[in-house]
């Protein structure tokens, strides 16, 4: 007995197994949280950019009508090129704001809850899985 245990406390073969198993939890929240976080964010900025095009798109409108039918065209016409988004959760809302300014607002909405990535949140904290994002442009009369 006096032999094997100074041999086990010189030997050192398992302590890269040891010291993975320390630190592997942690790599992979970093890991799992940065997927998480970069998903969260094309998606924000995909709508953001989504909604600043649309309005750009419905200035060419004459009345709010044809304003609305241009910003709805635009965003089923360019849905496809936007990598984080999916047609079927998005949601457009425009609105005539006041005579104080006139403008316009486009608003749109996307639910990304039933995501894999949102499944994340239940071990990382992400930011919420819906997201509104306006744009507003004049109606004209500059």
């Amino acid at each position: 007995m006096r032999f094997v245990v100074p041999g086990f406390r010189r030997d050192q073969s398992a302590s890269t197994a040891v010291e993975f198993a320390f630190v592997a939890p942690i790599l992979l929240l970093l890991l799992f949280g940065i997927i998480g976080y970069g998903h969260a964010l094309g998606v924000y900025h995909g709508v953001q950019q989504l909604a600043a095009e649309a309005a750009r798109a419905s200035v060419a409108g004459l009345d709010d009508a044809e304003r609305e039918r241009l910003a709805r065209a635009f965003v089923t016409r360019s849905i496809g090129s936007y990598a984080f988004l999916q047609p079927d959760k998005l949601t457009v809302r425009t609105t005539s704001l006041g005579a104080p300014s006139p403008s316009f607002e486009v608003a749109i909405t996307y639910d990304y809850s039933d995501s894999a990535f949102n499944r994340l949140a239940s071990i990382i904290a992400l930011p919420l899985p819906v997201v509104e994002r306006r744009a507003v442009v004049q109606r004209g009369g500059y």
